[in-house]
Order: structure tokens, then C-alpha cells, then sequence
């Protein structure tokens, strides 16, 4: 599986397609190139609850990250004078956290929590 959506807005023509040196090109599944295709988030995870008999919470990549611990924030600007490689690698990160949480890009991709016998911190559990 890769990537997903909600049952509600499952796109009506389907989302199988195929991938080849990171182009999208026509699903054929010959081998010649990567098939993919998105499912239904909330179907799978309904389907886990049944099976694993826990409960399951979708949330935004977004907010797993955050709730994680994952903010973005700018280092201090006063870092860049004592420590510039230092005040650099915070930069870095904090780019990296901004996408990784942009909620019209990779921030929006959802993630299914379905913990079991495993407890969760409350801003993780929902």
C-alpha cells in the first residue's frame, strides 16, 4: 500500500498507477515499473479494530509528528553568533520538520495508530 485517503473521498476513477525511474507512467504489471495504488485509511483501520479488537485513531502526519515532539520552531537568532554550524543544523532541521508537517504536502498523508497491549502518552492516544 502506499499512500491513502478517507472512504468519503475516494477518488472515482480508482488510484492504481505505476511508477518508473519516479515518473508516473501506466500501471502495467509487467514488472517493468513500480504499482501502487491508495486505499481507503478508514477501511483498514476499521477492519484492524475487528481483528485486533483495540480501537484505532487516524491522524494527520502533521499531528503524529507533533505529537511526537516534532515543532519546527527556529532555532534562536542569538545561536548563529556563538554557535553558527550549530544555529545551521537547527535551520536544517526545522526545514525538515515544516515539510514533513505541511498540511497541504506531506503533513497531510494520515496515519493509522492501532496500538496493541501498548500504551500511549494522551497527546499521542487522542
Amino acid at each position: 500500500m502506499d499512500y491513502g485517503h478517507l472512504r468519503q473521498a475516494r477518488p472515482v476513477d480508482g488510484t492504481l498507477t505505476g511508477y518508473r525511474d519516479g515518473r508516473q507512467v501506466a500501471p502495467v504489471p509487467d514488472g517493468s515499473c513500480d504499482v501502487t495504488a491508495h486505499v481507503a485509511m478508514d477501511s483498514v483501520a476499521s477492519a484492524g479494530e475487528r481483528v485486533a479488537r483495540c480501537a484505532y485513531t487516524l491522524v494527520s502526519q502533521r499531528e503524529a509528528l507533533r505529537a511526537l515532539g516534532a515543532d519546527g520552531g527556529r532555532p534562536p537568532l542569538s545561536l548563529a553568533g556563538r554557535d553558527p554550524a550549530g544555529y545551521l543544523r537547527g535551520l536544517a532541521a526545522a526545514s525538515a520538520v515544516a515539510e514533513l508537517t505541511d498540511p497541504a504536502g506531506l503533513g497531510g498523508h494520515l496515519w493509522l495508530w492501532q496500538p496493541v497491549g501498548v500504551a500511549l502518552d494522551p497527546p499521542v492516544a487522542r
